[in-house]
């Protein structure tokens, strides 16, 4: 008699459920040592894949959970470190204005350079401090390094600053001796990526050594009357020649204005500030 493969399948399904029910019968009959027995060997041989699967996620999820805490760990450590940077550069800088301040003999302002996310933010940036503090158009805008820019209008509790980056930036500068005079202003027309000043109308015949420091003159410029010592940059190179009849030098600034958040405006009459930045270094 030829069985038909449907019944084959089905006799064979009856006769593992058969065996498999009398083992669990005599497995629950048998004696605790000898269940114990059956339970270990089945451990180590029928479920030993399976339980050596499950320690391998076990330790791949303790091994995740201590990376996360580690990386978290090491992020907070970092962000620490930068606030903890950036707070001491900012009260490094605090520090050097109070000590511009206490050398000061003129009236002036403090004030803060709020950020703002503008298209002039290079060339213009607006200060804290306004008409109620006494902040005017055309007061210079300062900095321990030196000079920063001008104030070109003011509101009740703020002003905005034109920047020496601005290209129509100018005041007249001067060797300290008073040997050299000439106008500076930004170099080229770049405006906010423009990293150098230039000094203009300097007489052919007079010859300004790179390494010589420009202060401003106190004789005006184009947003008005500068006191005399301001830093405003360092010969660096001789610019370009004109027509024979005087010289443009290549001046390094004394400020960037990218890396100051706070500034002095000077509200009061003009006095010659020499004194005052008389320990400034201007850096390379």
């Amino acid at each position: 008699m030829i069985f038909a493969p449907e019944s084959y399948s089905s006799r064979r399904d009856t006769l593992a459920f058969v065996v498999c029910l009398v083992l669990a019968v005599a497995a629950r009959m048998s004696p605790p040592v000898i269940q114990d027995a059956v339970a270990a060997g089945i451990t180590r041989t029928v479920l030993a894949p399976f339980l050596f699967v499950q320690r391998q996620a076990e330790v791949v999820r303790a091994s995740r959970g201590r990376y996360v805490q580690q990386a978290a760990a090491r992020d907070s450590t970092l962000l620490l470190a930068l606030q903890t940077s950036g707070l001491k550069q900012e009260n490094e800088e605090l520090r050097r204005i109070l000590g511009l301040s206490s050398r000061l003999r003129s009236r002036h302002v403090s004030a803060e350079v709020l950020h703002q996310a503008l298209p002039t933010s290079g060339l213009m940036v607006v200060l804290s401090a306004g008409r109620d503090d006494g902040v005017r158009a055309a007061a210079p805008v300062v900095a321990p390094g030196g000079l920063v820019g001008v104030v070109q209008r003011a509101s009740a509790h703020h002003s905005v600053a034109l920047l020496w980056t601005h290209p129509d930036f100018r005041v007249s500068g001067m060797a300290l001796n008073g040997s050299v005079f000439g106008i500076v202003a930004p170099r080229g027309s770049e405006g906010p990526g423009t990293p150098m000043l230039e000094l203009r109308g300097v007489p052919y015949q007079q010859d300004v050594p790179p390494g010589t420091v420009i202060y401003t003159s106190g004789q005006g410029g184009g947003q008005g009357v500068y006191p005399r010592g301001i830093p405003i940059g360092t010969i660096v190179a001789v610019g370009e020649e004109e027509v024979g009849w005087s010289r443009t030098y290549v001046v390094r600034p004394a400020v960037h204005p990218a890396s100051i958040s706070h500034v002095v405006v000077l509200v009061g009459p003009a006095v010659d500030l020499r004194e005052a930045f008389s320990d400034t270094v201007i850096g390379s």
